[in-house]
């Protein structure tokens, strides 16, 4: 539900007049050669569509899918873009995995699979909700481990994380509902950015890196220049967050659930379809074959009736709007490289962060400022997409070995101010009925304790290991 509804008409009218001040400021400005820093005239439409869409979903003024309905509309009214741009979100793999992720969630509470599995890990993880929030967020991160999307990660684990929030007597809607399932949900993806195939801003690191002949990190290189500080000690500030957020207040104790009944025939089946997905998931590196196809050809087996695991007529009652949203946020990515935003957006940054050569840990930590600012504007695969063909210039800039401008990358786009950036976030937000504010304090109260504690932290890592 759109944030709309909890505001008043008067704060609505606020920050609906303001967006359109900003917007045809945006517009106007390069016409009258006032534009900061050399925005091209050309580019100045373009420029004010994304920062009023990015304004609106950032602000829930209106409902996320008709922003996403709004800005294909206007970028094709005003031809700022030809269709295949305006558009590749809709034929992207992204948008498919989440399609899928739909059809497989239902699935999964439909047979009873994910209650299953939620019996079982509820026996596990304690008889009461801070244990089992702290249970949650490992799950989620020993999952990073064994399958390389965020997206499918998501997607297979939310419905196991409701099912868990409802053994412990949590009802959907109930805060701490929301919060078992945001604890799993950001396990598995915040941390993730330092696992070099669990996320698609690191792949996208890579594949450009690869394209341009440079030498490629491998995977326990990554993971030691990265993991320790901000993956292994993220997750537990992750911990002291959730436990401010969710775990104050009286704790009911919570009886230790049963041992759930032995599985049914058709969660047998289901089960079985979803190991051998898992297993292509987790090899994707070998046969090449995107997660989104493995979930798609899952999700088309359990739409077959003859399998019966969904109810009649599922997907007449399927929500369509995250995969509407997913795709305008695709598209939106698509312009701002299409129009040249992005190379200037850098451009501008890097003129304005003052990099001074010999400066090690300052020039370092400012590239992972400039990395956190770009995902704010660009969503977070958008920072390698911009700067990783830059590392170069960085690097000459800097006076930075090429590793240690790339870890100031990877310290930059795995900094999440707010959700909005991060798709898979959005994903389970829509998905999950996660309160978009509560995932956005979560985000906002991360980011600041990683800035302040983890990043000064991180340089000392990289020191003592060489890197700096």
């Amino acid at each position: 539900m759109s944030a709309t509804s909890a505001r008043p008409p008067l704060v609505t009218a606020v920050i609906a007049g303001l967006l359109l001040i900003v917007g045809a400021a945006i517009r106007l400005l390069p016409e009258t050669g006032a534009a900061p820093g050399g925005l091209d005239a050309a580019a100045a439409p373009a420029a004010a569509l994304v920062v009023m869409t990015l304004g609106l979903w950032a602000t829930g003024l209106l409902p996320e899918s008709v922003t996403a309905l709004g800005f294909f509309t206007i970028a094709m009214l005003t031809g700022l873009a030809p269709p295949e741009v305006v558009f590749s979100g809709l034929t992207s793999s992204a948008f498919w995995l989440i399609f899928s992720g739909l059809v497989i969630g239902v699935a999964v509470r439909h047979s009873g699979l994910g209650a299953w599995i939620a019996g079982h890990l509820a026996r596990r993880v304690g008889t009461s909700y801070r244990g089992a929030l702290l249970g949650a967020l490992a799950f989620g991160l020993v999952m990073a481990f064994l399958m390389p999307s965020a997206m499918g990660r998501i997607v297979l684990i939310l419905p196991i994380l409701a099912a868990l929030g409802e053994h412990l007597g949590h009802q959907p809607g109930d805060r701490r509902h929301a919060g078992m399932m945001l604890a799993g949900v950001i396990g598995t993806f915040l941390p993730s950015f330092t696992i070099l195939p669990a996320n698609v801003p690191n792949n996208i690191m890579v594949g450009i890196l690869e394209a341009a002949g440079a030498p490629v990190p491998s995977f326990s290189t990554y993971l030691m220049t990265n993991f320790p500080v901000l993956g292994l000690l993220k997750t537990l500030v992750l911990a002291g967050v959730l436990l401010f957020l969710y775990g104050r207040g009286r704790q009911k104790p919570v009886t230790r659930p049963d041992r759930p009944a032995p599985m049914t025939r058709d969660q047998r089946r289901l089960a079985l379809v979803l190991l051998v997905a898992l297993g292509f998931w987790m090899t994707d590196a070998l046969h090449h074959i995107s997660p989104a196809w493995v979930s798609m050809t899952v999700a088309v087996i359990c739409l077959i009736p003859r399998f019966a695991f969904l109810p009649p007529r599922a997907l007449q009652t399927l929500n369509m709007e995250p995969i509407f949203y997913a795709g305008g946020v695709i598209g939106l990515g698509a312009l701002i490289v299409h129009a040249g935003l992005g190379d200037w957006l850098a451009a501008v940054l890097l003129d304005a962060v003052g990099l001074q050569p010999g400066d090690a840990a300052g020039n370092f930590l400012r590239t992972g400022g400039l990395a956190t600012v770009v995902a704010m504007a660009t969503t977070l695969p958008g920072v390698p997409a911009i700067l990783t063909p830059l590392t170069g210039d960085l690097a000459a800039a800097t006076g930075l070995a090429t590793p240690a401008v790339l870890a100031a990358q990877v310290m930059g786009f795995s900094t999440v101010i707010l959700p909005y950036q991060a798709p898979p976030l959005m994903m389970a937000i829509l998905i999950g009925g996660l309160p978009i504010r509560d995932v956005a304090k979560l985000c906002l109260l991360t980011a600041i304790v990683t800035i302040l504690v983890l990043w000064p932290l991180q340089v000392l890592w990289l020191r003592v290991i060489g890197v700096i």
